[in-house]
C-alpha cells in the first residue's frame, strides 16, 4: 500500500541506477548457447543420422514438427517479375529460348 499516493516512493532505484550493478556476465548467455549446441552438434555426430532416419520412419508427425520448428517464423514470398511489364517478361522468354536452341535443347 503506498500512503503518500505516489509513484515516485515506489521506485528503488533511481533512473540509470541498476539494483543489480555487476549484472550477468556479458556474453554470458551467448556462451551458454554456444558451447550448449557445440555439445549437441558433437553428440549428434556419430548417432544423429541415423536418429533422424528413425524418426522419420517411426514418428512421420513429429518429424514434421521438427522440420517445421527449424524453419524461420515468417516467410515472406519474393516475386521478382511482378514489377516486370508484360513486354519484358516475353524479352526474357525469349532470351532463354534462344540460349536453348544454342545448347541444342528444346525451348
Amino acid at each position: 500500500m503506498n500512503p503518500n499516493g505516489t509513484v515516485r516512493n515506489l521506485r528503488p532505484f533511481s533512473p540509470g541506477q541498476s539494483g543489480n550493478p555487476g549484472g550477468k556476465p556479458v556474453a554470458a548467455r551467448n556462451k551458454l548457447q554456444g558451447d550448449f549446441v557445440k555439445a549437441l552438434a558433437d553428440d549428434f555426430e556419430n548417432p544423429g543420422k541415423a536418429a533422424i532416419v528413425t524418426m522419420r520412419e517411426n514418428d512421420p508427425s513429429g518429424y514434421i514438427r521438427m522440420i517445421a520448428s527449424l524453419m524461420a517464423k515468417e516467410f515472406e514470398a519474393q516475386r521478382p517479375f511482378d514489377e516486370s511489364t508484360d513486354d519484358e517478361l516475353q524479352a526474357g522468354i525469349d532470351a532463354l529460348q534462344r540460349i536453348l536452341a544454342t545448347q541444342g535443347l528444346p525451348g
